[in-house]
């Protein structure tokens, strides 16, 4: 069987899964539930500074999902595709009582799992005071949390509308923290990685790359935003894109273990993280809607992957895929002889692939689309329409040379 263990930092993990800082690891109740149901570490849901102390009142409700009760199949069949929208905040507890909880948690896991703190201030004086008493808790871990997508419209200059001051607030923690601890980035600035990698000069031991955008949906009745009213965290798997991207271009830069997660729904998508670079992977709406106990059956399956492809350890694909990404300007252009070709035993005749054809290269006959491959511009917009999977192209993409 394949080793799931992972060593970042000098502590060990029984394997790359987190429970995201979120309401499921709002207390030490949560954090026990997220190790009893498989993930090796849980963050633990973020402390504010007393100047967004708002934050830990929250508004009811504070959840919105897009386009996830309406799968087919529902709820036995799950979409992985949809939008998780909340003002989802911060912990409910002020200094003393978090620092009591932490401790509790890992009173209640040891050494089952780890329990990560996550600080969030507004000052520098609120960064100093929460990382010197985080340092006489128990907490295995510490992430400096720069990320909340929509604190810097609480009027309080935190999260990502303090993303310029994280290199100064890492250099100020680094300072401080007798504990292992990662910085958590925002993805809503120019660069994240350029960020990122002004944090590890600054001090950062690792980095956590996993954090949601910022937006809402209208209501077009009542021309309100839908939810609570005002912008959250804008997430779900549809983000994985971006995730990957941050992480992969992280790995490329940066000599620190990363903590991936933006997007995380299944199994498979810790695979593709760890094949990017990351170490460690975080799950907040993975655990949301699928449950504590989901973390279990996604490491079997890890396990189960790495072992059917001969891999012994998760040390052997991570960052595997960074070679095979390639820059923009190096994929091939205008390849000869590709065009789209119909498998009449698959097609239907039902026509989708004509109205997705910008080239009126495609009609349908009695025996079935036919393609004019004189006329074909090869773009692939029918192969991805096609309900039935009939259509493919006849010659794959090429790697530039």
């Amino acid at each position: 069987m394949a080793n799931l263990k992972v060593k970042a930092l000098g502590v060990e993990f029984k394997n790359p899964i987190l429970v995201g800082s979120a309401s499921p690891s709002m207390d030490w109740v949560g954090v026990k539930k997220g190790i009893d149901g498989g993930a090796a570490g849980v963050i633990v849901k973020s402390l504010f500074g007393e100047k967004a102390k708002l934050g830990r009142s929250f508004p009811r409700p504070r959840y919105k999902i897009y386009d996830y009760k309406n799968y087919p199949g529902y709820p036995e069949v799950l979409p992985h595709a949809f939008t998780l929208n909340s003002l989802e905040e911060c912990s409910h507890f002020g200094y003393e009582d978090y620092m009591k909880d932490v401790d509790k948690a890992k009173a209640a896991v040891g050494n089952d799992g780890n329990v990560m703190a996550s600080l969030s201030g507004a000052t520098m004086e609120e960064w100093e005071t929460m990382c010197k008493m985080v340092n006489e808790t128990k907490a295995d871990w510490v992430e400096l949390n720069v990320s909340c997508p929509f604190a810097a419209d609480m009027g309080v200059k935190i999260g990502a509308g303090a993303v310029e001051l994280l290199p100064q607030i890492t250099k100020l923690c680094a300072g401080i923290l007798r504990k292992p601890f990662s910085v958590k980035v925002s993805p809503q600035t120019q660069n994240p990685v350029d960020i990122a990698e002004a944090c590890v000069k600054a001090g950062a031991r690792a980095v956590n790359m996993s954090a949601r955008l910022s937006g809402y949906d209208l209501d077009i009745e009542t021309a309100r935003p839908l939810g609570p009213g005002a912008q959250g965290g804008w997430g779900g798997p549809y983000l994985i894109g971006y995730g990957l991207k941050f992480v992969a271009q992280a790995a490329r830069r940066l000599d620190v273990p990363i903590i991936a997660g933006l997007g995380v729904w299944d199994w498979r998508d810790i695979i593709k993280y760890t094949m990017v670079g990351a170490t460690l992977v975080q799950s907040g709406v993975g655990i949301m809607l699928q449950g504590y106990n989901v973390s279990k059956k996604w490491a079997d399956n890890i396990n189960l992957w790495l072992d059917n492809k001969g891999y012994s350890s998760l040390d052997e694909i991570r960052g595997i895929a960074l070679p095979n990404i390639l820059k923009t300007a190096e994929v091939e252009r205008r390849p000869e002889g590709v065009y789209a070709t119909v498998d009449y035993n698959k097609c239907n005749h039902c026509g989708t692939c004509v109205r997705s054809c910008f080239y009126d290269a495609i009609h349908v006959t009695k025996m079935g689309a036919v393609v004019n491959s004189k006329k074909c511009d090869g773009c692939g917009m029918c192969v991805e329409v096609c309900p039935q999977d009939a259509v493919k192209l006849s010659s794959p993409q090429r790697r530039a040379k």
